[in-house]
């Protein structure tokens, strides 16, 4: 019989895996292989060329993160399991936003300003992402909504519980998804992405409190919407 399960619960068993080892390896390799490739993009973006729009590269990030949702979702239907096994328990909407908004604050407010003090400043490799004019503005925000959910989906609803199932500790599980996730950005530069597995690892505990992904794929858009627009 299958193992009910939902993302979450720290005093909860250890769950049944969501997809094969294979499946978890592969989706690695591909999570690597974008990685290799943001920073190969990030350094050929030095080029003093100025760049016409960041539009077509803005949907391109969007199409990559739907095909990582994509490929999850092969795995999990696989072994039986349906997409809201991966994005947990509802909650209520109104609970859910609260605490999303009191995630983000704290790793607006609180976390990156320790991390500053602790690591100093920093220049980060993302210039050639961040939206200049309105019109880039404004697909940012799209970008910054498919982020949250599809990253709280792969990394949070899918790694983390892989992660779990395979090692039977939730706490090595989140440390590992946390370093998986800071390794995908990697093109930022060694500090921004130590801060962003900081950033995952909190993701993470809110999964595992809330056993769901939808306050921290809220909070994880709204930070993502607030650092690329400057506010």
């Amino acid at each position: 019989m299958r193992q009910e399960w939902i993302p979450g619960g720290f005093a909860d068993p250890v769950p049944a895996p969501l997809a094969t080892t294979r499946h978890l390896w592969r989706f690695l390799l591909i999570v690597t292989g974008i990685a290799a490739g943001m920073l190969l993009q990030a350094r050929g973006s030095s080029s003093p060329t100025p760049v016409a729009s960041r539009v077509p590269l803005y949907f391109a990030l969007i199409a990559v993160e739907l095909v990582l949702v994509w490929f999850v979702s092969i795995g999990v239907r696989a072994r039986g399991y349906k997409l809201i096994d991966v994005i947990g328990r509802r909650s209520g909407i109104v609970l859910g936003a609260l605490i999303a908004i009191a995630t983000a604050a704290l790793l607006r407010l609180v976390i990156s300003p320790f991390l500053i003090n602790l690591l100093g400043r920093w220049s980060s490799n993302t210039g050639f992402l961040l939206p200049k004019t309105m019109s880039e503005s404004l697909v940012w925000i799209l970008v910054s909504l498919c982020a949250g959910g599809c990253e709280e989906f792969v990394y949070r609803g899918y790694l983390q519980r892989q992660l779990w199932s395979l090692t039977s500790s939730l706490p090595l599980a989140l440390v590992l998804q946390s370093i998986t996730f800071a390794l995908g950005h990697i093109y930022q530069g060694w500090k921004p992405a130590l801060v962003t597995g900081i950033y995952g690892l909190i993701f993470g505990l809110v999964a595992a409190w809330r056993r769901s992904i939808i306050p921290g794929a809220l909070a994880h858009a709204l930070v993502d919407i607030i650092g690329g627009l400057g506010l």
